[in-house]
């Protein structure tokens, strides 16, 4: 039990506001946890979705995204069972974190959730968080082999969900060399999710510039397996140069031929700029670049491609809104 009201859950209510923060999602009446929802600790969730023979369900995905955002805040909760109450309760804390402290409130907690808001949002959706999470690990036709070293990258690893991801999809294929890498910029963040993946055995995080060629140098010589780009799946932003072409650009300059066998999360982006009145499909066949001459446009992404088939940005995530309501 914990002291939340909303019109959903605080689960689903946050995931809506994590792309519009413009209102505290919290009132005081007592919660019952979901249907969804086991209290067994995060590793214990990873571990049984890692299992090849554990047919994975949509309630997997869901338990693993919202565990990983407590742990994110929570320094060593990835190993203990959490209560949904508590896992509500931080919801309930981040809806509100951009404004003032209600007396009563952890307020180095609420100081942690400012700092790392950025990347939260994208935890904070979790319906989307489990989406993306069930598009990685659910990927087909793999290159190599089980014997083969599997090398998966994170050019936008803001939160490691997908390098998380990225390990499940490989231990499922039954590899045992696996070496996961993201990249990141910014320190603050970019610690604590080195942090949290490294204690989960899931890769490591490069405080490196994605958008430079040589921020990939720990790649080179090793044939890529699968390459994700998390700032697509809760991106709040348009797509530029800056924060996207160019970091592809980046990417496939430094592993060349490398990447010729690769799996890409998104497989392709439809998105369209309106000043220009064009809209582009970026995919690997272009190295996710837009034509030359519109470089230096904004681009809003409106639909994904995965596997084989376009997703509307509006409709990531609805697979897991029932359980949430």
């Amino acid at each position: 039990m914990t002291s939340i009201d909303l019109v959903g859950s605080p689960l689903a209510s946050v995931g809506i506001q994590a792309r519009n923060f413009t209102a505290s999602v919290c009132s005081r009446k007592p919660g019952i946890a979901p249907d969804f929802y086991k209290p067994d600790s995060l590793v214990s969730d990873i571990e049984r979705l890692c299992d090849p023979l554990e047919a994975p369900e949509a309630e997997h995905y869901l338990n693993i995204a919202v565990k990983y955002f407590f742990a994110y805040v929570h320094d060593g909760a990835h190993d203990e069972r959490v209560s949904y109450g508590e896992i509500a309760g931080l919801y309930e804390q981040f809806s509100r974190h951009q404004s003032l402290n209600e007396p009563g409130d952890d307020i180095e907690l609420m100081n942690r959730l400012r700092q790392w808001s950025s990347v939260l949002r994208v935890l904070a959706d979790a319906s989307r968080a489990a989406h993306v999470m069930r598009a990685v690990v659910g990927q087909k036709g793999l290159s190599g082999g089980a014997n083969c070293p599997y090398v998966g990258v994170d050019i936008g690893a803001g939160t490691g969900i997908m390098l998380l991801a990225e390990q499940i999809q490989a231990r499922r294929n039954g590899f045992m060399d696996i070496q996961t890498f993201g990249f990141q910029t910014d320190p603050v963040s970019g610690e604590r999710t080195h942090d949290l993946i490294h204690s989960l055995g899931a890769g490591s995080v490069m405080l490196a510039d994605p958008t430079r060629e040589g921020a990939y140098g720990v790649l080179r010589g090793r044939s890529i397996s699968y390459a994700a780009n998390e700032m697509v799946a809760g991106i709040q932003q348009s797509l530029t140069e800056e924060n996207f072409f160019r970091k592809y650009k980046a990417f496939f300059a430094a592993v060349g031929s490398n990447a010729d066998n690769a799996s890409f999360f998104p497989e392709g982006l439809i998105a369209h700029c309106g000043i220009e009145g064009a809209s582009v499909i970026l995919a690997k066949e272009n190295g996710f670049q837009a034509p030359e001459e519109y470089m230096n446009s904004d681009f809003i992404p409106q639909g994904l491609i995965l596997e084989g088939r376009v997703l509307p940005m509006h409709r990531l995530g609805r697979d897991f809104y029932h359980f949430l309501t």
